[in-house]
């Protein structure tokens, strides 16, 4: 009874519920229409939309990219400065902010580093657009106090605003502070663009990723549409085009 409830409440609510809607549209355009780019173009739609909103596209698009951050992250070996990618604020209605999810695993998981070695985090991350009056490095910053780290040992980078600006300005204050090596930190789906990245810009940096963002082991309920697999394919997209787009502009 309950399977049979998971499966009808995956196709009342989206991303399920446009599945079906665009079915049903596509079904009537091929006994409508005459066209034959339309009726390919529904199609193409509705098969798009159903491996984006499952497990087929975690497979494809999420899980290279994770278990990419999972064969490169090592274990802790020296003490280095631990230096974490800003993944975004949210902006309250007061003008302030907080870390996003994906900012806060990235920082706790510093955090917990930063335990073990006493070395210094730095945080990487600037103003993003539109919100000119509170950095992610400030929003970091107050987290990491919250969770007991003395102001002593955190800096920040406050001007990037990109993965590659990351790298640049990481590359510009590790020269400056006389550092040849550093923890890089940040999300699995993230780490493979982030180490191009940052061998481009020729730093020596030991990776270890924040964690995954959607199951490794899928069972049959993850083959039907859900608004998780659908919310992580959209992250996983975002970094191959960002890859393909660093890529042509020469910056990894």
């Amino acid at each position: 009874m309950l399977a049979l409830e998971k499966i009808i409440s995956s196709f009342l609510m989206p991303p399920g519920f446009f599945i079906i809607i665009l079915l049903i549209i596509t079904v009537y355009l091929f006994f409508k229409s005459d066209s034959k780019l339309i009726k390919f173009l529904a199609t193409a739609t509705l098969i798009f939309l159903i491996f984006i909103s499952t497990a087929f596209g975690v497979k494809v698009l999420l899980l290279p990219l994770e278990n990419y951050a999972e064969e490169i992250s090592v274990d802790l070996e020296e003490d280095h400065p631990i230096v974490v990618l800003g993944g975004g604020n949210y902006y309250k209605t007061d003008g302030s902010a907080e870390p996003s999810v994906h900012s806060k695993q990235r920082l706790a998981k510093a955090y917990e580093l930063h335990r073990t070695l006493n070395t210094k985090i730095i945080y990487s991350g600037g103003v993003g657009l539109g919100h000119d009056n509170f950095s992610e490095a400030d929003a970091a910053k107050e987290f990491l106090s919250g969770l007991g780290l003395e102001s002593e040992k955190y800096e920040s980078e406050d001007q990037a605003r990109s993965t590659y600006e990351n790298a640049l300005y990481i590359k510009k204050w590790l020269n400056e502070n006389e550092i040849e090596r550093i923890y890089l930190v940040t999300s699995a789906y993230h780490m493979y663009r982030s180490a191009r990245a940052f061998r481009a810009q020729e730093i020596d940096f030991l990776a270890h990723h924040s964690g995954f963002i959607y199951d490794h082991k899928f069972s049959w309920l993850n083959y039907l549409p859900n608004r998780g697999a659908l919310q992580v394919n959209l992250s996983a997209l975002h970094e191959w085009v960002g890859i393909v787009w660093y890529y042509l502009r020469a910056r990894i």
